[in-house]
């Protein structure tokens, strides 16, 4: 009979600014029976509400050491916590792959990137930082950061369907844009390795087919060995 730990998923992260190409990837590899895609984003609403129940003592703590703790910020919190309860409880009877889209690496960047100062300055929030760090940094096996270049993630923005803060920006507002997210992702990521050697594979997505993107990341995975 098969442990808990041999049922372990692999998970990998896919990273990258806005216009990178990580939706289009991750659906593109969720396609394949043995791979299930998931984010922070459309968690089961039954189980986000469970969490945020077990979320509250700890976000009541903020609160008071903080003085504040908007709910965006709160929202987030309860997000990661809900995928992570998700990932370490139901996946494994499910696919022996999981992609992230959006997942703790983009949560984090974002609270570093648009949380409220006045919290995420604040000692209780970087305890909180660090125990999620240490928390993730043993669940997720690899994070795939995705890049273009600066050109291309602008036409990239500007002429899909969904909105974007950016969208109607200048070629300036978008470089500086995906810049701070480099930056906040690279953080993030260093923080993963630091805390327990994450395994970061880098791959740019500017002058290729989807295709072909997909049997070279699944290459740099060593896919198939993983499935052996």
């Amino acid at each position: 009979m098969a442990t808990a730990v041999e049922q372990r998923p692999f998970i990998a992260e896919l990273v990258g600014a806005a216009g990178a190409g990580k939706s289009v990837l991750s659906q593109a590899l969720a396609r394949r029976p043995e791979v299930m895609r998931a984010s922070v984003w459309k968690l089961p609403r039954g189980w986000w509400l469970y969490n945020a129940v077990r979320s509250l003592p700890t976000l009541m703590g903020l609160c008071v050491r903080t003085r504040a703790l908007p709910w965006a910020d709160m929202r987030y919190m309860i997000r990661l916590r809900t995928l992570h309860h998700m990932l370490t409880r139901r996946t494994a009877r499910r696919a022996p792959f999981v992609v992230l889209d959006e997942g703790p690496v983009f949560a984090l960047a974002w609270l570093q990137l648009f949380g409220d100062p006045s919290v995420g300055g604040g000692a209780a929030m970087a305890r909180w930082r660090r125990e999620v760090i240490r928390e993730w940094a043993e669940t997720v096996d690899v994070v795939v950061l995705l890049d273009a270049p600066d050109t291309v993630l602008a036409g990239r923005i500007r002429t899909r369907e969904q909105s974007h803060r950016v969208k109607a920006g200048s070629d300036t507002e978008i470089s500086r844009f995906a810049t701070a997210y480099r930056r906040a992702f690279g953080e993030v990521i260093a923080a993963l390795t630091a805390a327990n050697g994450v395994r970061v594979v880098e791959l740019q997505s500017d002058g290729e087919g989807v295709d072909r993107t997909v049997d070279r990341l699944r290459a740099l995975l060593r896919w198939d060995a993983h499935g052996d």
